[in-house]
């Protein structure tokens, strides 16, 4: 019996600890700003501040391409650019599916060619011309403004069938009530893979046209 107090004990102190880490370690990760203009049944209507993605286009598709972004964007901002210059990672990270129409990166989307794109938040003091340049020429730095946005949240594992679920969801609701979007959406996940599974935070975000005046 003592063995399995002290299991069930030590099990209580991992988890306390990993999500004690995920709280004070990536609770403060600097966000794009925006404004809540209204509220929906599952989710809300945001408007935001233009800013900066560091940017790349796997080259295979579903998780394998996945983690090739990741590596290649957290390349990037960990050393991988002149000046071998080391920045504060930010969330969200953003995913994008489905290739979009070929826009300039002023529209709300993240353009590209392929069936997928994935982009890392830069911080909102660094400008297009003091970035650092990437040593990778399959990363590029692009100024995003995606202005009236549909925010549907969830927790846990950001898995693609969870994403595509809750994108449905929030989809249906607009439908319903008229809204009309004008971009691929955008899945966000604002945790690191070292995060305590249930605090963390993902979201699909769908742009909309401008409402009529």
């Amino acid at each position: 019996m003592s063995i399995l107090y002290w299991t069930l004990g030590t099990i209580t102190v991992l988890v306390g600890v990993w999500g004690g880490y995920t709280k004070i370690a990536e609770g403060g990760l600097e966000e794009p700003e925006y404004t809540v203009i209204e509220s929906l049944k599952e989710g809300e209507i945001r408007q935001y501040k233009p800013f900066i993605v560091a940017q790349t286009e796997p080259s295979a598709p579903g998780n394998p391409g996945l983690r090739e972004g990741f590596r290649v964007l957290a390349g990037y901002i960990f050393g991988g650019n002149s000046p071998n210059e080391s920045m504060p990672m930010t969330a969200p990270v953003l995913q994008q599916n489905k290739a979009g129409e070929s826009l300039p990166m002023t529209a709300p989307v993240l353009s590209h060619a392929t069936d997928m794109s994935m982009a890392f938040v830069m911080p909102s003091n660094r400008t297009l011309d003091d970035l650092p340049k990437p040593d990778s020429d399959k990363v590029t730095l692009s100024q995003v403004d995606m202005g009236r946005v549909a925010a549907i949240g969830f927790s846990g594992r950001g898995k693609q069938a969870r994403f595509k679920k809750m994108e449905a969801t929030l989809r249906a609701e607009l439908s319903a009530r008229g809204i009309q979007t004008t971009a691929p959406a955008l899945y966000a996940q604002y945790n690191s893979p070292y995060a305590f599974p249930l605090l963390r935070r993902n979201e699909v975000l769908i742009s909309l046209s401008a409402p009529e005046q």
